[in-house]
């Protein structure tokens, strides 16, 4: 148990680190809210903590009984009548709890979090102060294609006063300069728009002397979306992530038969993984741990890119819904047990 906590707590400050250098990447595109920042990573855990637990458990059952293989305590156990009944008891303390955790975290918690989140962008992205604008500071958003300044921002959190913009767009750059602004979001399409009003653009290239100056008592200047609402032509992934799981429980479709199984997938790999475990965690007295432990990391990356694929080949209906991934986890399965009966560790072996 305290080697799992340990090195769960290791995955996780590490997927914490690289969740972080997403979102600040994204930030710095100009595509999530500074605001959110930490509120983002926050509601990334659920997902993260079902991605990392299964591995802790499998790295925590690997070391725990390859320290009694080290100090030969398997030894004089299997000497002493220890048969393969008593050792699945305590094994099961550890990985049934944990297996209900992982259950509870991608059928309940996991959806909630990625639905608040999608509620928290849409909420930021019609106000000022969320979406990280300070006024009287110059804001480089797209790698420098787009340079915002506002002047002031109204107490509403979401009217900008004395707005200046400038875009690039290809060999075409614009200059925006208005007294009001105000965010604005289009729910059907998802896309973000600053309303200007009473200003004028002026518009040129950096090739000629093409300019040109226009002014207008209003105007909508689409901003950059977020990575999150890109939507691609039948991708509604984001969408299926944050439905409940009593939505897609009985459903019939292909993409949420691939995401009902994709959320029981952590759990059922917690006991598969800890049984693989036990024939990894075999070593000679004085080998060390770490050949173990990186076989046994790539043993869990191939089930889990196993997985994957077949969640991507059960949303696109290359497989039938019955087989599902079932059938990878039935294989790891069996590749345990044959594993363990070679090693001679099943009742009745000596």
């Amino acid at each position: 148990m305290w080697t799992f906590l340990a090195v769960t707590v290791v995955l996780l400050i590490v997927m914490i680190g690289i969740s972080l250098g997403e979102l600040l990447n994204d930030i710095a595109g100009g595509r999530v809210p500074s605001g959110l920042l930490w509120v983002l990573i926050g509601l990334k855990m659920p997902d993260v903590l079902s991605t990392i637990l299964p591995l802790a458990v499998f790295i925590a059952v690997i070391w725990g009984l390859g320290r009694f293989y080290r100090d030969q305590e398997m030894a004089v156990m299997r000497a002493s009548g220890f048969r393969w009944p008593m050792m699945l008891r305590p094994l099961f303390q550890l990985l049934v709890p944990v297996a209900i955790v992982l259950l509870a975290i991608t059928m309940l918690l996991a959806p909630a979090a990625t639905s608040l989140a999608q509620q928290k962008l849409e909420d930021a992205f019609r106000n000022a102060a969320e979406w990280g604008l300070q006024t009287g500071q110059f804001h480089v958003l797209q790698g420098g294609n787009l340079i915002l300044y506002v002047a002031g921002v109204e107490k509403d959190g979401r009217t900008l006063n004395q707005v200046f913009i400038q875009q690039i767009k290809d060999d075409r750059e614009q200059i925006w300069v208005a007294r009001k602004g105000y965010y604005w979001l289009d729910r059907e399409k998802g896309e973000r728009f600053l309303t200007l009003e009473d200003g004028q653009v002026t518009e040129g290239g950096s090739n000629s002397l093409d300019f040109g100056i226009m002014q207008f008592s209003r105007n909508d200047l689409k901003l950059p979306q977020p990575e999150q609402r890109q939507k691609k032509k039948n991708d509604n992934k984001d969408e299926l992530m944050a439905r409940r799981t009593t939505e897609i429980l009985f459903s019939s479709t292909a993409d949420e038969v691939a995401e009902l199984h994709w959320r029981i997938a952590p759990s059922l790999a917690a006991i598969v993984l800890g049984l693989l475990a036990i024939p990894l965690s075999h070593s000679a007295p004085r080998e060390g741990r770490s050949g173990r432990t990186l076989l046994g990391i790539l043993a869990y990356t191939v089930y889990a890119n196993m997985l994957y694929m077949s969640r991507g080949w059960l949303a696109n209906g290359d497989i039938p819904p019955v087989l599902g991934m079932w059938w990878i986890h039935a294989l790891v399965l069996v590749i345990s047990l044959l594993w363990l009966r070679r090693q001679g560790r099943m009742v009745g072996k000596g």
